[in-house]
């Protein structure tokens, strides 16, 4: 379920509240914890219904449960559609947030195994298309998404951020067009791997490769287990660079990961060890750097993040 429009809230004294939209989720705030919402006629469907919850987690951090009451809520749509994803009347911050309803775009998938002579891995989903997540971020009042990344409709703005310096100082894959496309391509039809473009409102940001740790060339460098991911990124557009927006896409990448397969309980990634910018920002978000190793390309360093972690430390589960 993604919203597609945001609208402006506030926070209230016993909840939030959009002028511009006349709608409010307001509710008694028991044992100092739990918010009890008051039905109100106005909220017509699911999406504003998910995005004025949101709203009362991110303005009350004090709040770790929410409840819509049967008694008042039972004729609304809108609550119906949240009963049929949580299944209960009442969830937690934590269960609000790990639940594929909040920014995930569900798509059924096929299943498949590959056997390797050196290891066995667990049967996987094959990959997505199109639009896989979009959240509004709160902090920065602005969507972000990701979209599969396309080898010819991408290859112009893929390009220029590899032409990128500071980019390819760290890529080092300031390519031809034709390679690059190339290289997107074999990404894409590559299972395990998912290759990524991030937005902000729309507008192209970064690159991502999300990547199953067990299939890939990380896995003789640490004891990983059957469903880690883990993350290739860069930045491309200067506009979005700076702490704001860093801790609004780590954090909407994070997320995507853990929803898209429940099973994966760990984030890896190997960034090169001199990547101090990188490194202060990440620590921030509750990801450790475990150790440096050497990679034949590469000295890295092994970074990482558990579920559990994540949502603790950046939905304050």
């Amino acid at each position: 379920m993604l919203l597609e429009h945001s609208f402006p809230l506030e926070k209230s004294e016993s909840g939030v509240i959009s002028h511009a939209q006349k709608l409010v989720l307001q509710g008694e705030i028991t044992f100092g914890h739990c918010f009890v919402a008051q039905f109100d006629e106005r909220i017509n469907n699911l999406e504003q219904l998910l995005f004025l919850i949101d709203g009362v987690f991110y303005h009350h951090p004090s709040i770790q449960h929410i409840q819509l009451p049967t008694s008042q809520w039972h004729a609304s749509q809108a609550w119906q559609g949240l009963i049929d994803a949580f299944d209960s009347e009442s969830f937690s911050r934590f269960e609000f947030y790990a639940n594929p309803i909040n920014g995930l775009k569900v798509q059924t998938r096929a299943l498949f195994t590959e056997r390797y002579e050196d290891r066995a891995c667990p049967t996987r989903p094959v990959n997505l298309s199109g639009e896989v997540y979009r959240r509004f971020n709160h902090d920065i009042g602005k969507f972000i998404s990701f979209k599969v990344a396309d080898p010819l409709a991408d290859l112009d703005v893929f390009h220029t951020w590899m032409h990128n310096p500071r980019v390819s100082k760290f890529w080092e894959q300031d390519w031809s067009k034709e390679k690059l496309q190339s290289y997107l391509a074999n990404k894409l039809h590559t299972p395990f791997n998912l290759p990524l473009i991030g937005y902000f409102d729309d507008q192209a940001f970064g690159y991502f490769e999300v990547y199953w740790a067990g299939e890939d060339r990380i896995a003789p460098y640490y004891s990983w287990q059957a469903h880690d991911r883990g993350l290739h990124l860069l930045v491309g557009n200067e506009a979005f660079r700076g702490s704001r927006y860093f801790k609004a896409w780590c954090t909407a990448i994070s997320h995507f990961i853990f929803l898209d397969w429940p099973q994966t309980q760990k984030i890896v990634l190997e960034p090169r060890h001199d990547n101090q910018r990188l490194l202060n920002q990440i620590t921030k978000l509750g990801f450790i750097k475990e150790y440096e190793f050497e990679f034949p390309h590469k000295r890295a360093a092994l970074v990482s993040i558990e579920k559990v972690k994540f949502y603790k430390e950046n939905f304050q589960c």
